[in-house]
């Protein structure tokens, strides 16, 4: 899958002008990650948004035990590092491939002055990294219950 491709399937961007994807393309390169693979750490500056687009990556976080615990798995179209375009730019968690990986990885700095000047633009993406944060959260407060 190209990175025009991947953007324009999963970036779902029907109403986003194809000259603002073709600028997101721009600022985006394709990574592939073996199986255990760390894509990003806790506490890591946040310097590229990924889409998944083949692959699986276990989303966990580390407790105060050191034992980590995965709240969610995710699969191609959706997003990691959410933080790339949310203040203060830091990880929260940690990413680690399940199985043989590729990403499209968008530079934030980039992206984020992209969605300056395109304002319509940069709704449009906020309101997909809140679905994200909303899904993290859910995933999250499964897991705790499940582990009491």
């Amino acid at each position: 899958m190209t990175i025009l491709e991947a953007l324009h399937e999963y970036l779902d961007a029907a109403d986003v002008d194809e000259k603002t994807i073709q600028a997101v393309a721009n600022i985006s390169q394709t990574q592939s990650y073996d199986a255990g693979d760390i894509v990003f750490r806790e506490d890591q500056a946040s310097d590229h948004l990924y889409i998944v687009t083949a692959g699986h990556v276990d989303v966990q976080y580390l407790l105060p035990s050191g034992k980590r615990l995965t709240v969610d798995t995710l699969k191609p179209g959706d997003f990691l590092v959410w933080s790339a375009v949310v203040k203060p730019h830091t990880t929260f968690s940690i990413g680690i491939c399940r199985a043989k990986t590729e990403v499209v990885a968008i530079e934030a700095k980039s992206l984020r002055a992209l969605c300056e000047k395109d304002p319509h633009f940069g709704y449009h993406l906020m309101g997909q990294m809140a679905r994200v944060i909303r899904r993290r959260l859910q995933a999250a407060r499964l897991q705790i219950a499940d582990s009491e």
